[in-house]
């Protein structure tokens, strides 16, 4: 039998997973996404033999049987993160399904899969708009203050380009030192897809000081970096005109060593490393939690590319470039944010340009 074939799945469904697979290979997804998702659908099938004492099929998968799930998850002690990971994954699975049959359930019962799809989006899709959390800007403003009392330059770093861009840590941790372009503020992300997002000034300066300190760039003389005003903030009203050629410029020669297991020139160098050299996502989500814990603030990485989501559609209204921005391939799933405006309407994060008069009020 097949090393991933799940005993608590039938034969047929161990089949359409196994499409379901390279479905997700066909559209760019990342080895990492298949293998949770994998995981997921094993604890799914799992868990739904032990409650109905038969092999999961893909013909049981509706609200209530996810919703079930969910709850079983929950009981065991499972974190927030992973519950919203899960029903990440039962609504990937359950689209794909309808579109796959053509609205037949997997059963011969044509309609039956789209009847189910929707029942489910409608049911559960209510149940993963309540558990979006973001930061209110007191929390934003503890968390950052924090980091640059006590974090290293490249923790500083970390932490305002999760916060400022809405990436996900597995993409952070793929970033290059090339990958930054300071004269346009804009920061190139090629995982698992090609886009470029906005780097704001705050951010690009932070990232500028942890490749001055690793001896990667150019330093004025007076060890001031000035750099455009770009990606909102700071407003461009406050950051003066620059001299382009003045801008930081990776050394071709660097003066400090090549980071552990790389080679190339600089601008192919990791952009975050530590002992070891490139930097994993669970060593940047540990750098996280311990400034979260000094700034007493919940925060998570899903928790800072919520709120980078919603202060970009506070600011904007626009679901066609939050998407873009956030690396998502259906404007469907930007809706929460829009959502989210009423009942989070008296919090304005602070990635979230303020109004003129706030802006007058706090000069």
């Amino acid at each position: 039998m097949n090393a991933n074939a799940c005993h608590f799945a039938t034969s047929d469904e161990n089949a359409r997973f196994g499409q379901f697979v390279d479905w997700l290979t066909t559209r760019g997804r990342s080895e990492a996404t298949a293998r949770s998702y994998r995981s997921d659908w094993q604890d799914l099938a799992a868990w739904y033999r032990r409650a109905f004492g038969q092999p999961f099929s893909a013909q049981a998968l509706d609200a209530e049987v996810v919703v079930g799930w969910r709850e079983a998850g929950k009981a065991r002690g499972k974190s927030q993160a992973t519950l919203t990971r899960r029903l990440a994954f039962a609504r990937t699975y359950g689209r794909w399904l309808s579109e796959a049959s053509g609205g037949d359930d997997g059963g011969g019962n044509s309609g039956g899969g789209l009847a189910a799809r929707e029942r489910f989006e409608s049911e559960a899709g209510d149940r993963e708009d309540r558990v979006v959390r973001v930061l209110a800007d007191g929390e934003v403003h503890r968390l950052l203050q924090q980091v640059d009392v006590r974090g290293c330059r490249r923790d500083q770093a970390i932490l305002y380009a999760l916060l400022d861009t809405g990436m996900k840590v597995g993409e952070l941790t793929t970033l290059d030192v090339g990958d930054v372009d300071f004269s346009t503020g804009r920061l190139r992300i090629s995982n698992p897809r090609l886009r470029a997002v906005e780097l704001p000034t705050r951010t690009a300066r932070k990232i500028a000081w942890s490749l001055a300190e690793r001896g990667l760039l150019e330093v004025p003389e007076d060890g001031e970096i000035v750099l455009p005003a770009t990606g909102g903030w700071p407003p461009t009203h406050r950051v003066p005109a620059v001299d382009l050629s003045r801008l930081p410029q990776v050394n071709a020669v660097p003066t400090s060593p090549m980071p552990f297991g790389c080679e190339g020139p600089p601008a192919e160098w990791p952009l975050f490393v530590g002992e070891r050299g490139r930097l994993t996502p669970n060593a940047v989500q540990r750098i996280l939690r311990k400034h979260a814990a000094f700034a007493r603030v919940d925060a998570s990485s899903h928790v800072l590319r919520h709120t980078f989501a919603f202060g970009h559609w506070a600011r904007f209204h626009d679901a066609v470039g939050l998407a873009e921005a956030l690396g998502l391939e259906s404007v469907d799933s930007v809706r929460v944010y829009a959502q989210l405006e009423v009942p989070y309407m008296e919090l304005q994060p602070a990635i979230a340009e303020p109004e003129p008069s706030a802006r007058a009020a706090n000069a």
